[in-house]
């Protein structure tokens, strides 16, 4: 664990050093029996913008208990339309997974996408914020003792400073393994509640 502790401040490290022309978000959201934490450097380009970062996510739950740790790259645009966001890209996720006694890594490169929407204030009167996003890598595409990785999140959240919310989030894994006596597959809902914050 601290090994990824150390590579998370790395990143962290790394990401500062070119931050200063444009943003850096940070996110760290728990629940029950689950912890994530994230953070991506936002630069505009011409088209739009790109987005590189990465996240961790570790969950003990009774007999289930996952660590997984993802590098993404997506592009998006914010001028679509006023308080809308959306981006696709590329998610490297790599881990382990056990459940009731079935263990194996986690390993996987898929298709995500994510889109979110800040209501204006003349329509409702506390600012509001809804996400949503989808990653998916088929079998081709998911490697060590995974076949198939489905992850899917949804949330909403609270605007208290311009750079800054209150967020809520349902994410639901889908992971596919191979890794025997049989095939099994860990499916878990995790329901956190966290902070994001934007630089």
């Amino acid at each position: 664990m601290m090994h990824k502790i150390v590579g998370a401040l790395w990143v962290w490290v790394m990401l500062n050093g070119v931050c200063w022309a444009n943003s850096l978000e940070l996110d760290l959201m728990a629940g029950t029996e689950s912890i994530s934490g994230g953070i991506h450097y936002k630069d505009y380009i011409e088209s739009g913008y790109y987005r590189i970062g990465g996240s961790v996510v570790h969950t003990d739950d009774d007999d289930v208990e996952y660590t997984l740790g993802s590098l993404n790259l997506t592009v998006g645009s914010d001028t679509l339309a006023p308080g809308f966001t959306c981006e696709v890209g590329v998610r490297g996720i790599y881990g382990t997974a056990d459940n009731g006694g079935y263990s194996g890594d986690v390993g996987a490169l898929g298709f995500t996408g994510e889109a979110g929407y800040l209501f204006p204030t003349d329509r409702i009167p506390v600012p509001l914020e809804v996400f949503g996003g989808l990653t998916w890598a088929p079998s081709p595409l998911s490697f060590a003792d995974t076949d198939n990785y489905l992850e899917f999140n949804a949330g909403v959240g609270l605007r208290i400073l311009r750079n800054a919310s209150i967020r809520a989030s349902y994410t639901h894994y889908r992971i596919d393994m191979e890794s025997g006596p049989g095939d099994w597959d860990l499916e878990e809902d995790a329901f956190r509640l966290g902070l994001a914050m934007r630089f």
